[in-house]
C-alpha cells in the first residue's frame, strides 16, 4: 500500500509552508488566545483537506499562494468543526489528547471554533477567483446543515441508507468537493476540470466517512484517534448499524434498537459488534465505499497523467485499505 508520504510528495512543500501560514493567522497578542491556537494546532490530523485541495491545484499545473490559501480555508474549517462536534458529543479525547472542551470548558471551545471559522473566511476572501468562496461557504452551509440532521434523526434509529447518505455527503463530502474543486479553479482549470475535480473530491469524501464509519466498529480507539464506537455512543446511525436493520431477523433487529438505546458500555459494544458480524455488516459498508471510490477514480480519466493526478488515484486505494 502506498503510504501518505508518498502521495504528498508532490504538494509537501505547500503542507510544509501550511504549518506556518495558520500560525501566522492565527497569533494573537493574547496568550491565553496563543495557548489555544498552539494546542489545537499541535494535534492536528493527517492534511487530507489540504492536501487534496493542494493535489488539484497541482494536477491542473498552478495556483501558486491561492492554493495556499484554500489548504489553510478548509484545514481552519475542519478544525472547528471538530472542535463544535466534540462539544455536542460531550467527547473526552481526540488524537489521544483532551479536547478542547474538557480542557477549558464549552464556553472556550464554542468561541475557538468561532474564532478559526472567522479566520477561514478571512483567508479566502484573498483568493480572487469569484467561484472560489462561494464553493467554500456553500460547503460550509452544508456542513452545519447535514450536522442539524443527524441530530435529528439519532433519538430514533432507523433503516433508511438515503438519509445516511445525505447526511455524509453533506458533513463531510462537500468540503472534500469544494477543496478539490477551489485548488482546480486557482490553478486555471477549465469548467470540465473543475467539475471532474470535485466529482471526485465528493466520491472520495462519501468513501471516507463511510469507511471511517466502519472503523469506529472495528479499530483500536488509540489507532482511530476516538473512542471506538463513539458514533453509535453519540446515537448517529451508521451504515454497518442500518445494513442490519435492514436486514436482521425480527428478534435480531429487536436486539439492536435495544443496545443502541442503553448507555454504551463494553458489554453492550461487544453485543453490538457480534450482530454487526452476523449480518456482513462492515464488509458491506466496505463495499460501498469501494464503489464511492471507484467512482472517484473514473472521474480523474479526463486529467492529464502527472505525479499530482497519481497522487489523488492513489488515494482511492489509501482510502479503503488505510490502517485500522
Amino acid at each position: 500500500m502506498v503510504d501518505l508520504a508518498t502521495i504528498y510528495a508532490p504538494v509537501q512543500r505547500d503542507l510544509d509552508a501550511l504549518d506556518g501560514l495558520l500560525r501566522a493567522e492565527l497569533v494573537s497578542d493574547d496568550p491565553f488566545i496563543g495557548e489555544l491556537v498552539a494546542y489545537v494546532l499541535s494535534t492536528r490530523g493527517k492534511l487530507v483537506r489540504p492536501a487534496l485541495a493542494c493535489l488539484s491545484a497541482e494536477a491542473i499545473g498552478g495556483g501558486a499562494t491561492e492554493r495556499l490559501y484554500i489548504a489553510g480555508t478548509v484545514e481552519l474549517i475542519h478544525i472547528a468543526s471538530l472542535i463544535h462536534d466534540d462539544i455536542i458529543d460531550a467527547a473526552d479525547t481526540r488524537r489521544g489528547t483532551p479536547t478542547v472542551n474538557v480542557q477549558w470548558g464549552n464556553q472556550v471551545a464554542v468561541l475557538l471554533g468561532d474564532l478559526l471559522f472567522a479566520r477561514a473566511f478571512d483567508l479566502i476572501s484573498r483568493v480572487r477567483h469569484p467561484e472560489v468562496a462561494p464553493a467554500v461557504a456553500e460547503a460550509a452551509v452544508r456542513m452545519s446543515q447535514a450536522e442539524i440532521k443527524q441530530i435529528e434523526y439519532a433519538s430514533e434509529p432507523h433503516g433508511e441508507e438515503g438519509i445516511y447518505l445525505d447526511i455524509i455527503e453533506g458533513k463531510t463530502a462537500a468540503l472534500f468537493a469544494a477543496a478539490c474543486r477551489a485548488g482546480a479553479l486557482v490553478a486555471g482549470a477549465s469548467p470540465p476540470q473543475a467539475r471532474a475535480l470535485a466529482e471526485f473530491g465528493l466520491a472520495w469524501g462519501m468513501s471516507f466517512q463511510i469507511t471511517d464509519d466502519a472503523l469506529d466498529m472495528t479499530s483500536r480507539a488509540e489507532e482511530l484517534g476516538k473512542p471506538i464506537g463513539s458514533d453509535i455512543q453519540g446515537g448517529n446511525v451508521t451504515l454497518p448499524v442500518i445494513h442490519v436493520l435492514r436486514s436482521a431477523s425480527d428478534t435480531d433487529r429487536a436486539a439492536l434498537l435495544r443496545l443502541l438505546q442503553l448507555p454504551s458500555r463494553d458489554g453492550e459494544m461487544e453485543e453490538v459488534r457480534l450482530l454487526l458480524g452476523r449480518y456482513g455488516a462492515i464488509d458491506y459498508a466496505l463495499g460501498v465505499a469501494r464503489r464511492y471510490a471507484d467512482r472517484a477514480a473514473a472521474a480523474l480519466e479526463g486529467l492529464a497523467p502527472s505525479s499530482a493526478r497519481q497522487s489523488l488515484l492513489d488515494l482511492t486505494e489509501f482510502v479503503i485499505v488505510r490502517p485500522k
